[in-house]
């Protein structure tokens, strides 16, 4: 039997076909972990690696009466978990999940903490069988540990908490066809750090207006042998440009300096409406974090010129009817 068609990839930028808001994001990231920890990770027990998957739903079953499907892939251990509707009637996301997502976790933290099975990242997907939307968590195993040794908070647990949304086939024939994707370190760090500065908007609703950034999102790519992690904004005004490329690589530097990750080779930040890009080598950032130079001598240093508009609509999901110019373009859809 054929796996489910996804429809559209995971989503973590916020443009029209969002599912929910940013706070709704939010406000779902707090009740889960609150869930996640309140709950703890269990007693110790021990799981050979060959025995993850069955133990993982065998707990979400017996405990917690919930059917599940385990995955292993690389380093990376995940379940995914079907409710009838993701939002409740008000068009929230329901109590249920937040409850399923915690206690699925949990499940599977508590088995990848005590197996010799090496794990890096514990993700939970869980899918609607009536609009095929689906939502994922994700989060570092390390930084699990972490939180419970209380070296880290609930607030920057939150914050090293991947979130991400998708679509998929409605009510699947076969939901035992479970495609579990690997959680890299270098995308787990873009996607956490673009998710970092959008939730910025988030926990202060009354502010957005004020606040120039509306479009960002981040990947890590591998071209002619360099290691590049690249981050993409439209600020829709024009007057913040240095500011609103300053406070994202900020975020990168705070987020590299707290999983103490300095292997890249170049750091892109592409302002696309005003057609600039700061690129930043590791020595620079280590300088920079250090102190050894300021804001402005970093902006003389690697300040360029960036592309054409054009490629920015298009990375956001955005119809270009209009390659010869650089009118806003229509969305697609």
């Amino acid at each position: 039997m054929a796996s489910p068609t996804r429809v559209s990839r995971p989503s973590t930028f916020p443009h029209k076909f969002r599912i929910f808001s940013l706070t709704t994001y939010y406000l779902l990231l707090t009740a889960f972990l609150f869930v996640f920890f309140i709950s703890g990770c269990g007693p110790k027990f021990t799981y050979p690696a060959n025995d993850v998957p069955k133990a993982i739903e065998k707990i979400c079953r017996d405990e917690f009466q919930i059917e599940a499907t385990a995955r292993v892939v690389g380093k990376t251990v995940g379940a995914l978990l079907y409710v009838r509707s993701i939002v409740d009637p008000k068009g929230q996301i329901a109590s249920e999940v937040h409850e399923k997502m915690g206690k699925a976790m949990q499940t599977v933290t508590r088995v990848a903490l005590s197996t010799d099975l090496q794990v890096d990242y514990c993700v939970v997907v869980i899918r609607d069988t009536s609009q095929g939307n689906e939502l994922t968590i994700a989060r570092a195993l390390e930084d699990t540990k972490r939180a419970n040794a209380d070296a880290i908070g609930i607030e920057e647990s939150i914050n090293r908490t991947l979130f991400q949304q998708g679509r998929v086939q409605p009510n699947p024939p076969n939901r035992k066809n479970f495609v579990l994707k690997e959680m890299k370190t270098e995308n787990f760090l873009a996607e956490q750090i673009a998710q970092r500065i959008r939730f910025g908007f988030a926990k202060d609703p009354k502010d957005t207006a004020d606040k120039p950034l509306n479009l960002v999102d981040g990947a890590f790519h591998e071209e002619h042998g360099k290691r590049i992690f690249r981050f993409s904004l439209i600020a829709l005004k024009l007057d913040h440009s240095h500011q609103n490329i300053l406070n994202v690589f900020r975020t990168v530097n705070e987020v590299f300096a707290g999983y103490q990750f300095i292997s890249f080779d170049d750091l892109e930040i592409n302002d696309y409406l005003n057609r600039e890009k700061l690129v930043v080598d590791p020595q620079t950032l280590l300088d920079y974090r250090t102190k050894k130079i300021s804001d402005n001598q970093l902006l003389e240093k690697c300040l360029q010129e960036s592309q054409s508009v054009q490629e920015a609509f298009k990375l956001f999901g955005f119809s270009t009817s209009n390659e010869g110019n650089d009118t806003p373009p229509q969305v697609a859809g």
